[in-house]
C-alpha cells in the first residue's frame, strides 16, 4: 500500500477510552487543526463500535 493510504487508516484508528468514548489522533505537523473529513470518519468510525454489525451505515 502507498504511505499515505497506511498513515490514514492509522489516523482512523481509535482509542478506546471507556464504555462508549473513544478518542481520535491527528497527524503529527506544525499545524494546529484538525480537518473536518477527519473528524467526520473518525466520528463514523466511533459509532460504528457502538452499534452491532446488523446495522449499517446508510444515507
Amino acid at each position: 500500500m502507498p504511505h499515505t493510504v497506511i498513515q490514514l487508516l492509522d489516523l482512523l484508528e481509535l482509542e478506546q477510552l471507556e464504555v462508549d468514548l473513544y478518542r481520535g489522533r491527528q497527524p503529527d505537523t506544525a499545524m494546529q487543526r484538525v480537518f473536518g473529513g477527519q473528524v467526520a470518519a473518525q466520528a463514523l468510525r466511533a459509532a460504528c463500535h457502538t452499534v452491532g454489525e446488523e446495522r449499517g451505515v446508510h444515507s
